[in-house]
């Protein structure tokens, strides 16, 4: 029964993803534009990013790609611009042009480039068997949203997720971002997969073998090479060592570390980076913060005691689809809280994992995690000197509190009262998802086909 959920669910969000694909147009995900042209660089075998003098980083790009693009461009942050069927069409016919011009993407130039495997395969079969932009894009989409559902099924095969892990995934936010061609989606699973492997591991008596943990840190750094504030994640390994008495798992800790250090060190040094006048160079300022560490921690009091800017962090956890210009009523982002509020209820009721060690791990990722999505905005996105953390959005915060969803696990027997709770956990999925997906049509719908004056 319990697999039959699990299983239920990750067909539940491919099928709700699609959905909203087939309602989204093309690049409306923050960032998209950039991501997409990561992957196409990575399918034509450029692993890095390139600089032109005077330019910030980024690579030569098809110029077909590039017109596709310009058709959907006006739609981010314009929410009065209405997508047409003569705009659709006209898109539909941009074939591959075979001749590349620079095109500048600096903010993917941190990211570990294997990340955009799925969307590089898709454009690169779709540019081999000589179909159009338009199709290649999508079938992009259906490439990343398949492999986030399998790494899925992967996780869920190995870990029964709780009712509060499924509840996450169907919020209309994380809905939204799997419908995309954006990497929001794969890191997701990827979490919940490493997360799995690793309470898998954990509940052995025996100590793990190389190959298993190999496997599990290559995952690691997979992940933290695109997603810093996955970085905390390193300390899994440890607490391998520290259980089995491994050496090997102490040395693939310490080997993590560096290379997640080194990753990131050398893409800093090599993307030239000109989105934002900071007032000082990012190195000036993580020294400043480092010797001043006070500054930090009333930098961020500020952040979070403004009651606006927290009001927003739920209201884009839950979800602010499009380019931050497709939000829901506030009638609906209280339901949806409410919906998992109760869902988390039944979580706290059933119990959590015993094994203070694991949960000593994954509490501690999480709120490194949460400390890491504010230091590395405040000092690669906030001009200095900062009064307040700009750029941070809820959304950042889904695979930290993935941490402590996991916390709670269902149990393998399930005596009366428990039998009771999963019905009613699985009534409360059913309508949140059902709840997600109706607020979530109506808002697109609405943002991108309906004027405001009909």
């Amino acid at each position: 029964m319990t697999y039959d959920r699990s299983l239920l669910a990750v067909l539940s969000v491919f099928c709700a993803a699609l959905w909203i694909g087939l309602l989204t147009p093309p690049f409306q995900s923050p960032d998209e534009f950039d991501h997409v042209e990561r992957a196409y660089l990575l399918s034509k075998g450029q692993f890095l990013l390139s600089t032109d003098e005077g330019r910030a980083s980024g690579g030569n790009v098809d110029t077909g790609l590039l017109d596709y693009m310009a058709q959907f461009k006006s739609l981010p942050h314009h929410p009065e611009v209405k997508v047409t069927s003569a705009q659709l069409n006209s898109a539909k016919d941009i074939d591959w042009s075979g001749k590349r011009a620079y095109e500048t993407l600096p903010g993917t130039g941190y990211y570990f480039p294997l990340i955009y495997l799925p969307q590089a395969l898709a454009l690169a079969c779709g540019e081999f068997l000589g179909q159009s932009v338009d199709a290649s894009y999508k079938l992009a989409r259906l490439f990343t949203l398949g492999a986030g559902s399998l790494i899925l099924l992967a996780a869920f095969r190995i870990m029964v997720p709780s009712a509060l892990v499924i509840a996450l995934l169907f919020l209309p936010m994380t809905l939204f971002q799997a419908a995309s061609a954006s990497i929001d989606f794969i890191s997701t699973a990827m979490v919940l997969l490493i997360i799995a492997l690793y309470l898998d591991i954990m509940k052995r008596s025996t100590r793990p073998s190389i190959q298993r943990m190999l496997g599990l840190s290559a995952l690691i750094f997979l992940l933290a090479g695109c997603r810093l504030h996955m970085a905390p994640l390193v300390l899994l390994p440890l607490t391998f060592g520290v259980r089995f008495r491994s050496i090997p798992a102490i040395s693939l800790f310490m080997v993590l570390c560096i290379a997640i250090i080194s990753w990131y060190g050398f893409a800093l040094s090599i993307t030239k980076d000109m989105r934002v006048d900071l007032g000082a160079t990012t190195t000036q300022i993580l020294e400043y913060y480092v010797l001043n560490p006070w500054q930090f921690a009333d930098t961020l009091w500020a952040t979070l005691s403004d009651g606006q800017r927290t009001l927003y962090y739920l209201h884009t956890f839950l979800g602010i689809l499009g380019w931050l210009d497709v939000p829901f009523s506030p009638q609906t982002y209280t339901t949806l809280f409410l919906i998992v509020l109760l869902i988390l209820m039944f979580a706290i009721l059933q119990g959590r994992i015993d094994d203070g060690l694991s949960s000593f791990a994954l509490i501690s990722s999480a709120f490194g995690g949460f400390f890491i999505v504010f230091f590395s905005l405040l000092v690669t996105w906030t001009p200095h000197p900062a009064s307040a953390i700009l750029g941070v959005q809820g959304r950042y915060f889904l695979l930290p509190i993935l941490f402590l969803a996991c916390l709670f696990q269902s149990r393998g027997t399930i005596d009366g009262r428990a039998r009771k709770y999963r019905m009613a956990e699985n009534v409360l999925l059913i309508l949140l998802l059902s709840f997600s997906l109706f607020a979530t049509s109506e808002a697109l719908e609405a943002r991108y086909y309906f004027s405001s004056n009909i």
